[in-house]
């Protein structure tokens, strides 16, 4: 067997050393907790999936418009054609 650190019974702290790593950071206490999150959530979401493709919404929001405008259409058609019917009996001078 191949003579290594952990065969000859070293620990895991003292098996390595290295040298020339050198790791600078701020502690979590003096990080900004929030930063950039308005800019990261909002902001580059709008600008991903609806600014930048800006072309794909056109045909649904086409679609939902002549939807929604056949929906009043035969709403107010139904309720027109209910209300004269069911009120016609009520009013002397109804025609």
């Amino acid at each position: 067997m191949r003579p290594s650190a952990i065969a000859m019974g070293k620990h895991f702290g003292n098996l390595g050393k290295m040298y020339g790593e050198h790791r600078f950071a701020l502690s979590p206490n003096e990080q900004k907790a929030f930063k950039g999150f308005f800019d990261q959530a909002f902001v580059r979401t709008f600008k991903t999936y609806v600014w930048d493709q800006w072309y794909y919404y056109i045909p649904q929001t086409i679609g939902a418009y002549l939807f929604r405008l056949c929906q009043r259409q035969v709403n107010n058609f139904l309720h027109h054609i209910n209300l004269n019917y069911e009120f016609s009996s009520f009013f002397i001078w109804s025609e």
